[in-house]
């Protein structure tokens, strides 16, 4: 990928940390530089938590959007590595700064293209709404699997217990099992770039655009907002991610050539910002960030649910299956990962008292 001459291709960083660089035990799911496009002249911007959207915290982007370790993974030796994943979204987070403000010019080239889709695409994939849909299927597959395993008398020894609960019992996924499917995720949306083409919308109204901490949205146009389903489309398809407070990225099935950004263009309708940023607000899935209080409304309007799936399970004449579909619903609860016996006891607690208690009149 060719350099501009003061921008970067940030796949000439790929593989290049340093072995001396510090272990990172804080890991964000939204770059900080990223988040500093939506900061105020102090460098803080507001944090809205959206199980309390009414109470946003004033914070500094180093602050919010991590979870420590949440990229680690267990070697096969036992030893943890910390750092392949943040050196991977590190090379294109480096050239963060100096691909806006080409951008910010007006520029289209091959390396601005690629630095822009590159923060896209990774943004998409590390995020918790990303990483808990996938424990949540593979939570709902291994639950199939045991049910299949239970219709046919097959069930193993030490899941007896539980014959004839199988759908209520709640299944903990080992969060390492979603960190190599964020791998295949970027592959997919590798795919989705090749059916698309891009463009930048500038924002020229005093109303800056938000963002949060799944900010990039997808679905079909041609679906009216108040109907449309995240991640869905049939034939024609819609990308909006903000860039900053002044630009958003606009992906369309209908652009060309794909793969690139081919164009800019300039809002100057402040209701046109309005609805991104309602479509913003919409896909946020516990986080919503902005520059100021002018869009409190909106971000309280769609606190109540993020992009989700629903998930059945399908009895078959040879086990189970899962049938699913993405919908804008309740932040679901993932059920805890039991890895110690201490965990394993509390739950095997939890579950006893959940049980009815039999009526004495009826023993």
């Amino acid at each position: 990928m060719p350099d501009d001459a003061d921008v970067r291709a940030a796949s000439r960083l790929l593989g290049k940390a340093s072995d001396k660089a510090p272990k990172r035990k804080r890991h964000h799911y939204i770059a900080q530089t990223y988040m500093d496009g939506f900061s105020g002249p102090e460098g803080r911007l507001w944090a809205y938590y959206l199980d309390n959207p009414s109470n946003p915290r004033s914070s500094r982007p180093e602050a919010i959007a991590y979870s420590n370790y949440y990229y680690s993974q267990i070697r096969p030796d036992g030893t943890r590595d910390d750092d392949s994943f943040e050196d991977l979204w590190g090379a294109i987070e480096t050239v963060w700064p100096e691909t806006m403000r080409a951008v910010a010019g007006g520029r289209v080239s091959l390396a601005t293209s690629f630095n822009v889709l590159g923060m896209v695409a990774i943004t998409s994939v590390r995020v918790p709404a990303a990483r808990q849909r996938n424990e949540l299927l593979l939570a709902a597959d291994l639950r199939a699997k045991a049910m299949g395993l239970e219709r046919f008398g097959a069930l193993p020894d030490d899941l007896q217990r539980y014959a004839g609960e199988l759908d209520t019992i709640p299944v903990g996924i080992n969060p390492q099992q979603s960190i190599p499917l964020m791998m295949e995720n970027l592959r997919q949306f590798g795919d989705l770039c090749f059916k698309m083409g891009f463009e930048i919308l500038h924002n020229e109204t005093d109303l800056p655009f938000i963002t949060s901490d799944n900010p990039v949205c997808l679905y079909d146009p041609r679906t009216p907002a108040a109907r449309r389903r995240p991640y869905e489309y049939d034939g024609q398809a819609e990308l909006i991610c903000p860039l900053n407070t002044k630009m958003v990225l606009r992906g369309s099935s209908r652009l060309r050539p794909v793969d690139q950004i081919v164009r800019h263009g300039r809002i100057s309708d402040r209701g046109a910002v309005t609805r991104i940023n309602n479509t913003i607000a919409r896909f946020a899935y516990g986080l919503a960030l902005a520059q100021d209080r002018t869009s409190d409304g909106t971000i309280a309007l769609h606190a109540a649910a993020c992009p989700t799936v629903s998930i059945k399970i399908v009895e078959k004449p040879k086990g189970a299956d899962i049938v699913w579909r993405h919908k804008f619903g309740p932040r679901p609860k993932l059920a805890a990962y039991i890895d110690t016996p201490a965990k394993a006891a509390r739950l095997e607690a939890e579950l006893a008292a959940a049980k009815p208690k039999p009526d004495l009149d009826d023993v």
